[in-house]
């Protein structure tokens, strides 16, 4: 009966000695997993930064000035030199908007030099029936990371609004 009960201890012992183990080796294979996330990810910022350095980026930020003539319900940009941008605004974007706050709206890689731009804005007027704000210009792109800020403001007079572009 000793040798049974001696028997059971070791033998219970042993496996939670081998679950402890296994415990371990799972622990060690997550951490090692997490590990070459990090680095991976490391890697991809640093191949980020040498294929597009920040002389190619430019970014466009979007502002309200009124907001009482016009509410914007997408925006899509394009150009020469660069990829699309698109965008589809929520109701609680918008608040934040006409509330004074400046919106991302993405960043394009560009070469220095001068670029045509197009702006197109689909929203709804005063009326609510929904009409088209374009922007049709050029910027000029430096050397370093260009900042662009697109505004829509109130015309009150014809009671319409425009947009503006400019270097920020």
């Amino acid at each position: 009966m000793k040798f049974v009960v001696a028997g059971m201890l070791w033998f219970f012992g042993i496996t939670q000695a081998v679950a402890e183990t296994q415990q371990d080796i799972q622990l060690e294979i997550e951490s090692a997993k997490r590990s070459v996330l990090e680095i991976s990810n490391e890697l991809n910022e640093i191949e980020t930064e040498l294929v597009r350095p920040n002389s190619t980026k430019a970014s466009l930020y979007v502002a309200i000035n009124g907001g009482n003539f016009f509410k914007p319900m997408s925006i899509e940009v394009t150009g020469n030199g660069f990829e699309p941008l698109n965008y589809v605004y929520t109701e609680l974007e918008l608040k934040a908007l006409k509330l004074g706050a400046v919106q991302p709206l993405g960043t394009v890689d560009v070469a220095p030099g001068a670029h045509w731009v197009r702006i197109v804005i689909r929203g709804q007027d005063e009326l609510e029936q929904v009409r088209d704000l374009v922007y049709e210009g050029a910027f000029k792109k430096g050397h370093r990371h260009q900042k662009l800020l697109l505004t829509i403001a109130d015309k009150v007079e014809q009671r319409s609004a425009f947009a503006t572009l400019k270097a920020w």
